[in-house]
């Protein structure tokens, strides 16, 4: 018996994560009070002999949800996975926001989610600009702050253990 009709099967990416939000109908009853532990509430699809599943990045098929017409909105397309890297750059948030992804995935993933870009993704051009505006600006104040404490030294108005 397919709990799928067709018309939402041709929408599933299989190669897609998904999200959605904790349902507490599906967790033993100790652990609805804290539904993310242990739990990422986040899937890749899976099909078997028909029917297809959300199976959790974390604990696979040891934890996962029957795909039916009436829980299939639930679910929200978050990426396909062949189309991303994991990102390990130091200016995340210069990249645009439709082309990267801060998603919790397999364990540890509510303390320590992955940064994931597109592709060939790009920072934006203003960001960065920006970044850079700010990093002139601290250093002009550093170099302000030595300046200052050039002067103290240079007129023994401060403890030279201290500079």
């Amino acid at each position: 018996m397919a709990y799928l009709s067709n018309d939402k099967i041709n929408k599933l990416c299989m190669s897609g994560i998904y999200k959605c939000d904790p349902m507490l109908e599906k967790l033993p009853s100790y652990m609805r009070d804290n539904p993310y532990w242990c739990h990422n509430w986040t899937f890749r699809v899976a099909e078997d002999n028909g029917d297809y599943y959300m199976w959790d990045t974390y604990w696979g098929n040891n934890f996962c949800i029957l795909l039916t017409d009436d829980n299939f909105e639930k679910f929200e397309f978050l990426f396909d996975s062949n189309e991303v890297e994991f990102y390990r750059g130091s200016h995340w948030d210069e990249y645009p926001d439709n082309q990267k992804w801060r998603v919790r995935l397999d364990s540890g993933g509510n303390t320590n989610p992955k940064l994931l870009i597109k592709h060939g993704a790009k920072p934006v051009k203003e960001r960065v600009v920006k970044r850079l505006l700010e990093e002139i600006k601290s250093l002009e104040n550093q170099v302000e702050d030595k300046k200052r404490s050039l002067t103290l030294v240079n007129n023994d108005k401060v403890d030279l253990r201290y500079v």
